[in-house]
């Protein structure tokens, strides 16, 4: 059992060749920490772009031992790019013990937030557990397909209708695989920003960063990682894109969008599976479509391993405290208390992972809680 003894703090640009050996080194060493987010290629390319971003060097005596890539606000540190960032966790040694209380003295900070953090926790934490949803292709699409179709004939039934209504309406939609240009990735995010003022959700690109992060990353084009785009067209437009992030055999299915025009056809599935069907055959063994999520990618995948969603802090949170109060101020049953408090606690980590100036904070904040409480009210009215 190895524990950290200090921590130095450094930008991810700052990262140097024995840094980057020993990151690889302990990925080879760790089977659960598995896709391109705990890639040092990742972090170096976002880091330029996500604001107070840093990296921290623990160590055991001398010797490197571990890092964590991870943003500041305020008291408060997040994973590095949260929240576009889907998993998250100390890249180090197996045996690394992490006194996590410790580590956020030495960090100066007093509040740890995570959504999808993967590997040892603080026991003490106020945690959720969620689970990994991964399309296994490692005996190729056929054998994926008749798996889960034959788990969920429904389902797979009215894709099936989806498609027929397709090649009978339009034809079929063109597909193709793209390097992440800026025209595509705009226009997924033009589609995600009316999504998320239809749902009422916190835009996450309001800020800027974010968006740069995205651009900036799509510029990354190392062998065998980056971002990559499945998209639909039909007569020279957009139908669907999904933005992916991949790193060698392992695929991650990030930011999906499809024209509200195109919805009956549900051509966000149809692209998802398209996709599947066209990287199989470039050696993608493994296709990940994050933490729990909306119902169809239950259908369309397994479960995998768990990864944790919460806070672990060094003094009692003032943001947990108020969240408390506000979930007992709303009129709702006991039994809807857990799922109302997490999706609040949700909003508030997005928002604060966002804004970094205190004026978008306040409104962002100010927005949510107004809208969760006219939405209690009018459930309750219901």
């Amino acid at each position: 059992m190895v524990r950290h003894a200090r921590v130095d703090i450094i930008k991810p640009g700052d990262l140097n060749a024995e840094d980057v050996r020993l990151w690889q080194g302990f990925m080879a060493e760790r089977d659960d920490l598995i896709g391109p987010y705990f890639d040092v290629r990742y972090v170096m390319a976002i880091g330029q772009s996500v604001p107070k971003a840093f990296v921290a060097r623990l160590y055991e005596d001398d010797r490197v031992a571990g890092f964590f890539p991870f943003q500041r606000r305020g008291r408060t540190i997040q994973p590095l790019g949260a929240p576009l960032t889907d998993y998250h966790g100390i890249i180090g040694r197996r045996d690394l013990q992490i006194d996590f209380k410790a580590l956020l003295k030495s960090l100066g900070a007093q509040h740890l937030v995570f959504q999808g953090w993967v590997g040892p926790m603080n026991p003490a934490a106020r945690t959720t557990n969620h689970i990994r949803r991964i399309a296994d292709l490692s005996h190729g699409y056929e054998a994926w397909f008749e798996t889960q179709k034959a788990e969920h004939h429904k389902f797979f039934k009215n894709i099936g209708r989806c498609m027929r209504n397709v090649d009978k309406d339009f034809g079929g939609f063109e597909f193709s695989w793209e390097m992440a240009t800026s025209a595509i990735i705009e226009w997924i995010i033009e589609q995600k920003r009316l999504q998320y003022k239809r749902s009422g959700l916190h835009d996450v690109f309001t800020c800027g960063w974010t968006l740069t992060l995205l651009k900036t990353l799509a510029g990354y084009q190392d062998q065998g990682f980056g971002l990559r785009v499945g998209v639909f067209r039909h007569e020279g437009g957009l139908v669907a894109a999904e933005i992916c992030l991949i790193k060698g055999d392992n695929l991650h299915f990030w930011f999906p969008a499809y024209a509200e025009s195109y919805a009956r056809y549900s051509p966000g599935i149809l692209l998802s599976m398209r996709i599947m069907q066209h990287v199989e055959a470039l050696g993608v063994k493994r296709v990940d479509f994050g933490c729990g999520g909306e119902q169809y990618k239950h259908v369309l995948t397994t479960p995998e391993t768990a990864c944790l969603e919460g806070v672990v802090s060094s003094v009692p949170s003032v943001g947990e405290l108020i969240l408390d109060s506000l979930v007992e101020a709303l009129p709702m049953l006991k039994s809807q208390a857990k799922s109302v408090r997490l999706s609040l606690r949700r909003r508030f980590n997005i928002i604060q992972a966002c804004e970094v100036s205190a004026s978008g904070w306040l409104k962002a904040m100010g927005g949510t809680a107004r809208r969760a409480l006219s939405r209690a009210a009018n459930d309750q009215a219901a």
